[in-house]
């Protein structure tokens, strides 16, 4: 049997620890207490500790038993002036020793670990892996976030990678921040590829002369695949990768070869300003125009306001920037013929035909595009597409794929809760503002939150200059951040899904405040677009994406949002899927008839749609409910039809507008069912909220807010400013008789039709906003008011005409003098 006896010096005592046959574990504990004697310090008390029996021994035994000992280790710590005794001991009675450095919470156990450099550093000592992940795991226990297994194991990962422990319980503290340690991974720069020089294609001296000496990557890789031979390419490359540009070279090289003139469709009507603006100033100087179309404008803005006034917006220019909606709009109100010649159409962030909403209608549009132009080059743009191939087959082009970055991506995790995020949010961005690149510039952040309210928010509270993006701006606010952005002057913009879809800001630094847009998770697809949004190869030596996640926040009962972040992290695009809709279907093939009037163009059309369908039932299917006439091959709208088609209105809609002519409703009761304005927020929520000690929601038409604001309980508690505010608004928008009342929704509609009255008095959406704010301590978006004017003023005309055809004139002058009111 060997023995070996492992000693442990404490305050006033020594442990001696039996291992027997190589066991890492004491058979029993044996405190030894020493006292000094002539010949020095000598054993005095003995006791053996052998699970719960505790039984004293003679003194003599505890020497006894070191004799037996085939091996004596002294640990390397412990209190220094017991160590000092035991030595003393141990010589004097000529026993050999060695000291060995040990596991202090093992020992502490009774078993012996030994450790070396290469062990845990925790509080200036060593100890063992399994005791640093059994300390790590305490220290999440008694955390007050509760985290997902995956982030649990994240940290052992990153435990045993670092070897310090007291690093790792930086993590759980989010005042402290190590970024070795929240580093999630790098994504490489890209990597080798033929770069194209301009000076040797076949391209206008006009147009080299304006571009860069050297293609990028992502650029020299569309020119191999045919861009200057008009093939049709789908370009598949991350942001900021240069795909725009190969867009301008196929357009503009055509436009100037006389092949015809060049759109470019994007989803946002920021995005196609922004890009309306690039474009003007840039190939002005080769003598071509640039138009906007981003939809018809039916709300005055007053003579000269505004850059909005001084666009161009004539389709016969070389150049046309446009919405979907806003080309759509176009060819469905017979506008192909005075479109001209096209050369080339371009459809920036084509992966939005899978959007559920949108994507029905981007399909029909490519469509109608390529049956109108059928030599026509089509250049389609995406960051974002898990299968590539597929799509660019059902759009009749080539792939043209580029995986890699332009300049190299560092992604970090950190763990925190929403007073926690806005101290990092200020710390991160404050670093890099103060940081330059090899290029010269500072760096700026993007901040993405999931709501509007929150942009303001975190924008206020922040310590360095922040603004707050959203749609719901005027145009020439959002124009003031763009630039003043673009120049430096702002290091930090704070915004929802906006720029996901590609305004161009050159961030640095992205930082996403949480994982939520709305009241969904973020997809993938829209997680890595706006990652996208880091790092401008023109701009910066590297991109820093930020995710911050809450483990205890959850929707509903789904998973933590620091499971979300990993899944988003480690996940890739999934394939991009067209649905097939029985009533996207209906509004597509109406759209074709209008344009073309023959069964089987609209069935050649419909064939092309990705999610196209039988075309025969759905021409039936229109017939059958009055929006069609068929006359051998011969298709055309009825006036609902054409209606239904011009207006971007479904069957229902159409339907509530029939109902309400044939009832004897006003045009304004009518409006009422078509739509409501639901964008208004309680100005005081916060303050609301502290004092009924509730979470009031900020949307004053969402769950219980009015109920829980209005209550007189809840009254008696506000201060008198704010609750004469309420109770104005409680007098004017919530007297229904309704059962249901606040939830039967005349408070909207009454609220609704309160703006539309305003508009009436001439006011403007500004104005119409200060005056809600004194009277009911109720704000709005100003976009968001036009967008319901205008609105409106579109439901009015299909109103009036659709009045009109059935001989309801009067019906139809209320509608139109509405009509005239609203616009003017």
């Amino acid at each position: 049997m060997s023995l070996v006896i492992l000693i442990r010096p404490i305050r006033s005592a020594v442990e001696l620890l039996p291992l027997k046959n190589g066991s890492n574990t004491a058979s029993f504990i044996g405190n030894l207490v020493l006292r000094q004697t002539p010949k020095g310090p000598r054993p005095f008390k003995f006791r053996v500790i052998d699970g719960k029996t505790k039984d004293r021994r003679p003194p003599t035994q505890a020497v006894e038993l070191l004799r037996m000992a085939d091996l004596i280790l002294v640990a390397g710590h412990g209190d220094a002036a017991a160590k000092k005794e035991i030595i003393e001991m141990l010589d004097g009675y000529q026993l050999g020793y060695e000291q060995a450095q040990v596991c202090r919470l093992c020992i502490s156990q009774g078993r012996y670990t030994p450790v070396d450099s290469g062990s845990v550093r925790f509080r200036g000592e060593l100890i063992c892996e399994n005791c640093a992940l059994s300390e790590l795991h305490r220290e999440i226990q008694l955390c007050s976030k509760r985290m997902a297994e995956e982030s649990i194991e994240r940290l052992f990962a990153q435990l045993l990678r670092t070897r310090d422990l007291d690093r790792m319980l930086v993590l759980l503290d989010p005042k402290k921040m190590d970024r070795e340690l929240t580093l999630f991974d790098r994504v490489r720069a890209s990597g080798s590829i033929t770069l194209v020089k301009v000076h040797d294609l076949k391209l206008d001296k006009r147009l080299k002369s304006i571009l860069p000496k050297t293609l990028l990557p992502v650029q020299s890789i569309s020119i191999g695949a045919g861009l200057l031979d008009r093939k049709n390419q789908l370009v598949v490359s991350v942001t900021a990768t240069g795909k725009t540009l190969i867009g301008e070279i196929g357009g503009v090289s055509n436009i100037l070869a006389g092949r015809g003139k060049m759109l470019f469709l994007v989803p946002l009507v920021a995005l196609a300003n922004q890009k309306y603006d690039q474009f003007t100033i840039k190939y002005s100087t080769l003598g071509l125009t640039t138009a906007l179309k981003v939809g018809q404008s039916r709300i005055g803005k007053g003579k000269g306001k505004g850059k909005q006034g001084k666009m161009r917006t004539s389709i016969d220019s070389d150049i046309i920037v446009g919405t979907y909606e806003g080309i759509d709009h176009l060819l469905r109100s017979g506008g192909a013929k005075r479109l001209g010649g096209v050369g080339t159409v371009i459809i920036d962030e084509v992966h939005m035909i899978e959007d559920p909403e949108r994507g029905p209608r981007l399909d029909g549009l490519i469509a109608r595009l390529r049956y109108l132009y059928p030599q026509c080059q089509f250049i389609y743009l995406s960051a974002t597409v898990g299968n590539p191939g597929w799509l660019a087959d059902g759009l009749g082009s080539e792939l043209v794929e580029y995986e890699e970055r332009p300049v190299p991506l560092e992604r970090h995790l950190l763990f925190g809760g929403p007073s926690e995020k806005l101290r990092l949010i200020n710390q991160l961005a404050k670093e890099e503002y103060n940081r330059k690149s090899s290029k010269g510039f500072r760096g700026q952040t993007i901040v993405f939150t999931n709501s509007r309210r929150n942009c303001h928010k975190l924008s206020d509270a922040l310590q360095i200059r922040a603004a707050a993006y959203h749609g719901g701006l005027p145009y020439s606010e959002r124009r003031r951040i763009e630039e003043g952005f673009a120049n430096g002057r702002i290091p930090v913009v704070v915004t929802t899904a906006a720029l996901a879809a590609g305004v161009d800001f050159p961030a640095s630094q992205v930082i996403f405040e949480g994982l939520t847009m709305g009241i969904e998770w973020l997809t993938q697809g829209e997680f890595l677009q706006m990652q996208g949004r880091a790092g401008r190869p023109d701009y910066h030596d590297r991109g820093i994406v930020v995710v911050m996640a809450e483990p205890d926040k959850r929707l509903g009962h789904g998973e933590s949002e620091d499971h979300v972040a990993f899944r988003l992290l480690k996940g890739e695009v999934p394939p991009l899927t067209v649905g097939v809709d029985e009533d996207a279907g209906l509004e597509q093939v109406l759209a074709s008839a209008i344009i073309w009037g023959q069964r089987d163009i609209i069935r050649t059309v419909d064939s092309m749609r990705l999610g196209g369908t039988d075309t025969d039932q759905l021409i039936g299917e229109l017939l059958g409910r009055g929006y069609l006439k068929v006359s051998g091959q011969r298709v055309s709208p009825t006036l609902a039809g054409r209606i239904m088609s011009t207006y971007f209105m479904n069957h229902d809609q159409l339907s509530i507008i029939k109902d309400g002519i044939n009832s004897g409703l006003e045009p304004i009761d009518i409006l009422s069912g078509l739509d409501v304005f639901d964008q208004a927020f309680f100005t005081g929520a916060d303050r609301i909220s502290a004092s009924l000690n509730v979470r009031l929601p900020s949307r004053v038409f969402q769950g219980g807010a009015m109920e829980m604001a209005l209550s007189g309980d809840s009254l008696a508690k506000l201060d008198s400013a704010t609750a004469r505010k309420l109770m104005n608004f409680a007098a004017d928008f919530l007297t229904c008789t309704c059962k249901s009342t606040p939830y039967c929704g005349c408070p909207e509609r009454k609220f609704s039709s309160k703006l539309l009255d305003m508009r009436c008095e001439g006011m403007k959406p500004d104005k119409m906003i200060d005056a809600l704010t004194q009277q009911y301590g109720i704000f709005a978006y100003p976009a968001d008011v036009l967008e319901y004017l205008e609105t409106s003023a579109r439901h009015l005309e299909a109103i009036q005409k659709l009045a009109k055809g059935q001989g309801k004139l009067e019906v139809a002058e209320q509608a139109g003098k509405l009509f005239k009111c609203i616009v003017r």
